[in-house]
């Protein structure tokens, strides 16, 4: 990161790197509800809420994201270890 990025120019990278992922992003007043992602459709899409500041809004993504991921990972198959590294 560079350390001269505003907040708005990390929000944009954040959701940039959310896009390239497979996300659709959504900023939709969400009325109190949680900021998340879901499918709809085929589509994986975050909803951001557009009540929130730049920073709020950018934390909250962060939050996603690192969510999505740590959920990719339990869903990967054990890694098998091949018959050299079982010896």
């Amino acid at each position: 990161m560079k350390s001269e990025e505003n907040v708005v120019e990390r929000l944009k990278r954040r959701s940039a790197e959310a896009k390239k992922l497979g996300f659709h992003l959504r900023t939709e007043l969400l009325d109190g509800e949680q900021a998340t992602w879901c499918m709809i459709g085929m589509k994986k899409t975050i909803f951001i809420d557009l009540s929130q500041t730049a920073a709020e809004q950018l934390r909250t993504l962060d939050e996603i994201l690192a969510d999505f991921r740590n959920e990719a990972k339990k869903s990967q198959p054990a890694r098998q270890k091949s018959p050299s590294q079982a010896a």
